[in-house]
């Protein structure tokens, strides 16, 4: 056997049909969260438009019960719900009746009873649908990875085809202690618990519809993301698994690792790229793939007379190329990636892409429009461009300690504003019901700056309105003297004071 290049592409070949299943379920499953987050909204909504006032409702009025009208209304609904949930989820249905059956619920309670019915309807799809894709994913990768060895060696071999029975046994079985119902069922019972307790705490708030409502959307993003990297997760265990028990019916008795020779690549998958193991072997996330969640490392037979030919490498951009068989990921990382600055930023923009996202989004929240306007424009500056970088910090820094600050702003109209306050406190002094100055104090109690909104009845002398006064900056040898230049307003004072700077 002297084809290496054959067993290469036949994976390739598997692995990226494999791919485009799993990416088309993805879709779907993001589609029907939209739907489910539609539903939760429209519940949220109606609510708050019965019992809010004001745009806003406490725990106590939500959890007061529904009137006679409201509760007949509400069974009408659970009779719908367990019309959905007779045949596709009858432990719900089972609930369902038991609630149908109570005669005193809680405005909140039958919210609650809503979100969740929208929720069980989601996991049951899932459920359903999630298990025949991985069922098909076996069949599929089994009988072409028999038929790609049997072309490849010229040798025929009986083999046990899969019936039902068998795929639901496969599907079925514990890796890593629990199956895809098993952590599926705990993704599903982790994600009601939250929203539960997220509703709780937004009455108790007194959170607006819309806060309550981009809660409830950020706690399902995160929930599809974990069922996204499930699902990628569950595929790619049973494609091995397919893979292997093809290499079983067919007496390959050696596999090798063949990792994915791009900057996505985990550290582990890097290590044990081309290694060669004895099938009597394998262990999953041990000696055999996956190794991690969305784990892309794959496997092919080996042969100990195989002669190395090629294999694909991506650059950042995901163009191809090849290398030699025989390239160890280190080998490639350190001749394709070490010392080339365009790779080294990509591979740090994959790797730090989680804190990055979170300093991102802080940085949205400061700076709104003076942030990058999109992620990759935030990576592209930080890593590309350190001058402008550090100035972002640094307005970052300033707009952030300004809004901290704001928190805890106290209200009045005094001849004199107070030279000393709580630290790190904002006093706002009002003339006859005008807001003229705002003073920061610092970490001391004393002023760090003010931002005036007048010019002090002389405009001769303080020509720039508004203007600050940046006060010393050593705290400790504070004075109640303040530079006598009146300054412009910076671009970190004005993006952290524009409520009171509207109209200038």
């Amino acid at each position: 056997m002297n084809n290496t290049e054959y067993w290469k592409k036949r994976a390739e070949e598997i692995a990226d049909l494999e791919y485009s299943k799993v990416e088309e379920y993805r879709t779907k499953m993001q589609l029907e969260y939209k739907d489910a987050l539609k539903s939760i909204q429209r519940d949220i909504e109606v609510f708050y438009a019965r019992f809010a006032q004001n745009n806003d409702i406490s725990l106590l009025e939500a959890k007061k019960l529904l009137n006679s009208d409201e509760l007949e209304e509400f069974k009408m609904d659970l009779a719908e719900f367990r019309r959905m949930s007779k045949q596709a989820n009858p432990d719900w249905e089972k609930e369902l009746v038991n609630v149908s059956l109570k005669t005193r619920i809680s405005r909140l309670e039958a919210l609650q009873i809503r979100i969740r019915n929208a929720i069980e309807q989601l996991y049951t799809n899932q459920q359903g649908e999630g298990t025949e894709l991985l069922k098909d994913t076996y069949e599929d990768t089994y009988y072409r990875n028999i038929y790609n060895i049997q072309s490849g060696t010229s040798i025929g071999v009986d083999f046990a085809r899969p019936d039902n029975t068998a795929l639901d046994k496969v599907i079925n079985e514990k890796w890593l202690g629990s199956n895809y119902s098993d952590r599926l069922w705990k993704d599903k019972i982790s994600l009601l618990t939250e929203l539960q307790t997220n509703l709780a705490q937004a009455f108790i708030r007194g959170d607006s519809i819309d806060k309550t409502t981009k809660t409830v959307a950020g706690r399902l993003g995160t929930d599809f993301n974990k069922t996204r990297t499930l699902i990628n997760t569950e595929s790619a265990y049973i494609a091995q698994k397919a893979t292997f028990d093809g290499y079983k019916a067919t007496g390959v008795e050696q596999y090798q690792i063949v990792a994915t020779l791009d900057l996505h690549t985990s550290k582990l998958c890097r290590s044990l790229d081309l290694k060669i193991f004895n099938l009597s072997d394998k262990e999953i996330g041990v000696t055999a793939p996956p190794f991690h969640p969305n784990c892309r490392t794959t496997t092919v037979a080996y042969f100990d007379e195989m002669m190395f030919g090629d294999r694909l490498a991506r650059d950042s951009e995901g163009k191809t190329y090849y290398v030699d068989r025989n390239m160890s990921y280190e080998e490639w990382y350190n001749k394709y990636v070490k010392g080339n600055h365009k790779e080294e930023v990509a591979e740090l923009k994959i790797k730090n892409k989680s804190s990055d996202k979170r300093q991102y989004e802080k940085y949205k929240e400061i700076l709104g429009d003076e942030a990058p306007k999109t992620f990759d424009k935030f990576q592209d500056l930080k890593y590309n461009n350190n001058k402008d970088y550090e100035g972002l910090k640094t307005l970052y820094k300033d707009v952030n300690w300004q809004i901290k600050s704001q928190a805890n702003i106290v209200s009045g109209s005094e001849h004199k504003v107070p030279f000393n306050a709580e630290p790190n406190s904002v006093f706002d002094n009002y003339k006859n019901g005008k807001l003229e100055s705002r003073r920061y104090y610092g970490n001391t109690g004393k002023p760090r700056l003010d931002i005036d909104l007048t010019n002090h009845g002389n405009a001769a002398q303080h020509k720039t309105v508004p203007h600050q006064h940046n006060w010393l900056k050593d705290e400790s040898n504070h004075d109640d003297i303040k530079r006598p230049k009146d300054l412009p307003l910076t671009k970190a004072q004005m993006i952290a004071n524009k409520e009171i700077l509207k109209g200038d």
